[in-house]
């Protein structure tokens, strides 16, 4: 008696499909999050499942649930995903023996201040540390769908990040927001702040809602004169006269001249977070990278901003 061994004829864009989907929880927000139309979504995921013989999502109210056959291939389809970024980096002609590469996800203040230190403390390890920008806003998602090993992540107490199936985080600093102010004006009471103008992130994105819950815990609902999410933009706008921001102590490394941190009343702020998949966590590469940017997150010294606070 003989078997025979039949390969699943999946392809990556049917994996890369579905991941989105599990993710998303519905086949539109996978389509925007892919740039693929619902339509192609759909095809893909009907696709995938004549592959497995069997259904790997199934409707739960308004989001798609995973079955356990879905639960089954999430991990694998991660793997297969990373598996592929990781080749086509090789593929570009990175020399042989350079040295086992990490790929950091990084963006703003977090990493203006933290990036250096831990590319310097991995030298002499065998390990390069890639920087490559990603919007905090997806971080997770780059994380989990491969195409950064480990990320920088922001956390807010009051606007928390969800947790994710398969993705680690470790919170490696925590700081409290204060308020921008122009060099040489006084420091501003409450009073002053309620009627001010405030430059604020968008309400839809996690710092803008950051932002606002930091002010309503510290006693008034700000009026949000303009909106910009770039932290360098909102503070130079502060320098010219133009309304207050929020800022932490390692958001000021982007703080042009002319502004101080000034802090009225305790405002919560945010958690700074290291990222990285479970599977691909106890790998050597990664949990030494990861225990670097615990060194240099730890360091008292990290933030210099001078600060003025009223007591």
């Amino acid at each position: 008696m003989t078997s025979r061994l039949v390969s699943m004829q999946w392809t990556l864009g049917q994996l890369r499909t579905f991941v989105a989907v599990a993710e998303h929880g519905t086949m539109t927000r996978a389509a925007v999050h892919l740039g693929y139309t619902p339509g192609a979504v759909s095809q893909h995921m009907s696709a995938l499942r004549r592959v497995v013989g069997t259904d790997l999502v199934v409707s739960r109210g308004r989001r798609l649930a995973l079955t356990e056959a879905g639960g089954l291939l999430l991990p694998r389809a991660r793997a297969v995903l990373a598996a592929e970024v990781q080749a086509e980096e090789a593929m570009r002609g990175r020399p042989a023996g350079a040295g086992q590469v990490v790929t950091l996800g990084v963006f703003g203040s977090a990493s203006v201040v933290a990036f250096a230190p831990a590319y310097a403390q991995l030298r002499g390890t065998g390990i390069q540390l890639q920087a490559r920008e990603v919007d905090v806003e997806i971080m997770q998602e780059a994380v989990l769908d491969g195409r950064i090993d480990v990320g920088l992540g922001i956390d807010y107490p009051a606007s928390p990040l969800a947790p994710q199936r398969g993705l680690l985080m470790h919170v490696v600093r925590e700081e409290d927001f204060g308020v921008v102010v122009p060099e040489g004006a006084p420091d501003p009471d409450l009073d002053t702040l309620r009627d001010a103008d405030w430059i604020l992130a968008p309400n839809d994105t996690t710092f803008g809602r950051g932002l606002r819950f930091a002010c309503t815990e510290a006693g008034f609902v700000p009026r949000e004169t303009h909106i910009a999410m770039d932290t360098a933009m909102a503070m130079a706008m502060v320098a010219g006269g133009m309304g207050y921001t929020l800022a932490t102590d390692i958001m000021m490394s982007l703080a042009p001249h002319g502004v101080r941190l000034v802090r009225p009343a305790r405002y919560p702020g945010r958690t700074i977070v290291v990222m990285a998949r479970e599977d691909m966590a106890v790998r050597p590469e990664i949990a030494t990278v990861v225990e670097a940017l615990e060194t240099v997150f730890a360091e008292p010294a990290l933030a210099t901003a001078p600060l003025s606070r009223q007591d």
